[in-house]
């Protein structure tokens, strides 16, 4: 009986990772090289910055310095929160709001930076998960199953109690290595790169007419 469920940020609930791509993009323009690509942003969500900077060297051939990597990314997070513009999905906090009316415990997995979640969710929005759990805080982010696991255990349920609500290939793959099911959104990317998931859905209303989530009540 599935009796919690995990969501991812970007490209779950907030529209954001064009922002994320543009922050990347900027940091990289500054120094020469090829252009960083969207696409490899896109399919690279859900590792930490520090994971996705030698990926991004590679493809734009530039290489910052292992002391300067830090402030690298730092200026790219502040960056990013100068220019993004944060929408919400339409219909993800009213999904959220349902699951919880129907007894479903819910929590917040990003792999994103405790300062970019805040400038994504204010305290209010906060407020609708039962536990949040943000990059800065598990030393190995996804595909590592550490992430689902860390949110599971802090909600009190054991993996096969869960359902993880993802939009990318290493969510995905996260939520399989944590032994939990998955079902991803084509929000950011196309169906060919979600087939991993146990359901594919357009979009996060779709969540509610699954039939393992369709309950009256599964509170203690």
């Amino acid at each position: 009986m599935i009796r919690g469920v995990l969501f991812d940020l970007d490209g779950v609930i907030v529209d954001t990772l064009h922002y994320h791509y543009l922050a990347w993009k900027h940091m990289f323009e500054q120094h020469g090289g090829s252009p960083v690509g969207e696409l490899t942003v896109l399919l690279h969500e859900g590792r930490n910055s520090r994971e996705i900077l030698p990926i991004l060297m590679k493809e734009t051939g530039v290489t910052i310095p292992e002391a300067r990597q830090a402030a690298f990314i730092e200026e790219k997070r502040a960056y990013y929160r100068s220019i993004v513009q944060v929408t919400q999905y339409p219909g993800a906090f009213e999904a959220i709001d349902e699951l919880r009316r129907r007894g479903f415990k819910v929590a917040l997995v990003t792999a994103c930076a405790l300062n970019n979640m805040r400038h994504c969710l204010n305290s209010e929005q906060q407020a609708h998960f039962d536990f949040i759990i943000t990059g800065d805080e598990v030393p190995r982010a996804k595909p590592f199953p550490d992430p689902y696991l860390t949110a599971a255990r802090q909600l009190g349920l054991r993996p096969e109690e869960c359902v993880v609500v993802e939009n990318a290939p290493l969510g995905i793959e996260a939520a399989r290595n944590a032994g939990m099911r998955c079902v991803a959104v084509e929000t950011t990317l196309g169906k060919e790169y979600l087939t991993s998931a146990d359901h594919v859905l357009q979009n996060i209303a779709e969540l509610l007419r699954l039939p393992i989530l369709i309950r009256d009540s599964i509170r203690d």
